[in-house]
């Protein structure tokens, strides 16, 4: 009696490919995803990096031009407009990344509304120093 036996093989070459086009793909992609349109000059500082908690970033730019998202505001509008997002979000970290050329008063104000907008927590984005010793 004979028997015949068919043997299956799985190409598993294309799926590897494909795989590796995509890992690729991402870390090209990678660098751009936290980039922001808006130019801000952070200061520098030695500090750790926070985790990825519900972040609401606040730009404070040189121009004296505030961002919160996409969304423009003028100063008077901070407060009117977080108030609400975190009421919901009692674990947000309001994140304010200003400009290290605006005056202290300037950002000192931005934090007094962040603050009267109930943040639970408030963090001052900085860059990072050189390896070799302290910033200038």
């Amino acid at each position: 009696m004979n028997v015949y036996r068919y043997e299956t093989k799985v190409d598993v070459v294309p799926i590897i490919n494909v795989s590796l086009v995509i890992v690729l793909t991402l870390m090209i992609i990678s660098p751009f995803l936290n980039e922001t349109e808006h130019d801000v000059t952070l200061p520098e500082a030695a500090a750790s990096r926070m985790d990825d908690t519900e972040k609401l970033e606040i730009i404070y730019t040189i121009e004296g031009d505030i961002f919160v998202g996409e969304d423009q505001l003028t100063l008077d509008e901070v407060t009117s407009l977080l108030l609400p997002l975190f009421e919901n979000s009692p674990d947000a970290v309001a994140v304010v990344k200003a400009d290290k050329n605006l005056l202290y008063g300037q950002v000192e104000e931005l934090i007094a509304r962040v603050e009267a907008a109930k943040a639970p927590r408030i963090a001052i984005a900085t860059g990072k120093r050189d390896e070799g010793g302290d910033a200038p």
